[in-house]
Order: structure tokens, then sequence, then C-alpha cells
């Protein structure tokens, strides 16, 4: 048996998602366990009916909507709605729809380069955080790398790939917090392959650094980093005490208007 160690897994967040679509436990998804779950989302977002009675409304509603379909619906379960998703098939989707999503953001900032800077970087890092001043974050950048270099967009994907998995990475930074310890460049790549699998340029991390060091001692403490990141991790349920849909409730809205281009895209491969 592998150690998890040794065989860390960068999209097991993508199955705990799936294994909770999958109701039966049979490592397919079939229309009407997502329809469930999808409903019982629903419910508890809006915070509508008495406790307990969510599954039970949820099975009725779509049992009642099974034959309404969407384009996400079509493309995970066939115009018939017989086809079972795989988590191949889930993580896959999930995995292109964030890389598409990314690209918007990361193209917005470009303006048709293939970098953006470290410090446009670090404004998209620190939207949506409870950082006050984030003008001295910028500052802190510009003074510690004078001399741009910019940031790919595989790097900026990496590290989006990394957030994904922050509570995995939480638990090797708290090692280091529990023995009074911050952690260095070294250290800060190391933990991220361990817990994610996820290879971090070193001037990303370098980068990462410049933007929450803010001691100057090249070094990150559980608060300076982990904190300020699981807050921003928040943003698409409250942002600045305004609430916001769920991350279901955007993936299948962002799904909808960009399954036809992608699948368009598909076709047009030879």
């Amino acid at each position: 048996m592998r150690s998890p160690l040794c065989s860390p897994e960068p999209h097991a967040g993508f199955k705990i998602a799936f294994n909770m679509f999958d109701a039966d436990g049979n490592q397919m998804v079939d229309k009407r366990e997502f329809l469930v779950l999808q409903e019982i989302f629903r419910k508890k977002n809006e915070k509508k009916g008495r406790k307990g009675d969510a599954e039970k409304s949820a099975q009725l509603r779509a049992d009642e909507s099974i034959t309404i379909d969407t384009t996400l619906l079509v493309h995970f379960f066939g115009k018939k709605g017989k086809a079972e998703l795989t988590f191949d098939d889930f993580y896959r989707f999930m995995d292109n729809l964030q890389t598409e999503v990314l690209e918007i953001e990361f193209l917005t900032y470009s303006k048709g380069m293939t970098t953006i800077s470290e410090e446009d970087f670090a404004k998209i890092l620190l939207r949506f955080t409870n950082v006050e001043n984030i003008s001295a974050y910028l500052e802190n950048v510009r003074q510690c790398i004078p001399d741009e270099k910019g940031i790919t967009f595989d790097e900026f994907r990496s590290f989006f790939q990394f957030l994904n998995n922050l509570e995995d990475f939480a638990i090797a930074m708290q090692m280091y917090n529990f023995a009074s310890r911050s952690i260095g460049q070294d250290e800060f790549a190391r933990a991220v392959y361990v817990a994610t699998g996820l290879k971090l340029t070193r001037h990303l991390v370098h980068t990462i650094f410049k933007i929450f060091d803010v001691d100057h001692d090249d070094q990150l403490s559980y608060k300076e980093f982990i904190g300020i990141m699981k807050d921003r991790l928040h943003r698409g349920a409250r942002v600045k005490g305004r609430q916001h849909t769920s991350f279901s409730s955007c993936v299948r809205t962002g799904a909808r208007r960009q399954v036809h281009q992608l699948w368009r895209r598909y076709k047009e491969k030879p």
C-alpha cells in the first residue's frame, strides 16, 4: 500500500464531490442522483422548508423535473437521460470548466500577453479577502520584485489548483505552527507537493512569499497565508456581508453558458 505522503491526489476534492452525488456507491452517477443532490443544495441555500424535509422534497422535485433537461444534463446523461457519469468524465468536465474560468480572468489582466504582472497576480489573490490595507501588500510586491518577470497562465492555473486542496496543505502548515516555526520557500514548495502533488515553480513560490510576507523575514506563518486564503475561498458564499450563491450554483450557471462553447470546440477538432 502506498503512503499518502508519496501519492498525493490533486483532485481529491473533486472525488469527494463526485462521491456526494453517487448515492448508491457504485462509482457511477445517474441523472436522478444528480438531480436529487442538486435540489438538496438549492433547498439548503434558500433555507426554505422545515428541517429534515430537504431530502424528501428534493426527491419529489427531482421526479417532477426529470423531463426538464438543461444543457448540462444533456452533456452529462445524454438526450434520453440514460447515460451514467463516471468520475473521470466528471473530473475532466470540472477541470476544463475551471480552466475556462481562469483563462477569462487571466486574459482580463494579460491583455493578450503571455503573462500577467506579479502586482496584478497579487490583486487577484487579495480580492474578496479580509485584508484591510491591500495597497500595502501591492507596494510590498513593487519593492520586493522591482524587475517584473510575470506570471504565466500555467503558473496561474497551478496556484488555483493548489487552492482547491488548501485544507490538505493547511494540515502540513499547522505542523510548523505547532512547532512555533514559520515556513521558508523550500519548505513551502515541498509542503505543497506532499499535500497536493503539485510542483509550483520557484518564481511562483517567490512571488507568493513577497505578497504575503508582511514582516519581511522571508518566512510565512500560518496566519499570514492560510488565514487570508481561506477567507478568499469563502467569497462565493459571502462578499463583504452580502450573501451570494454557492459554488455548486455557480458551477451550474457557468456550465450552462459554457458547455455549448466547449462542445463546439471538441466537434471542430480533427
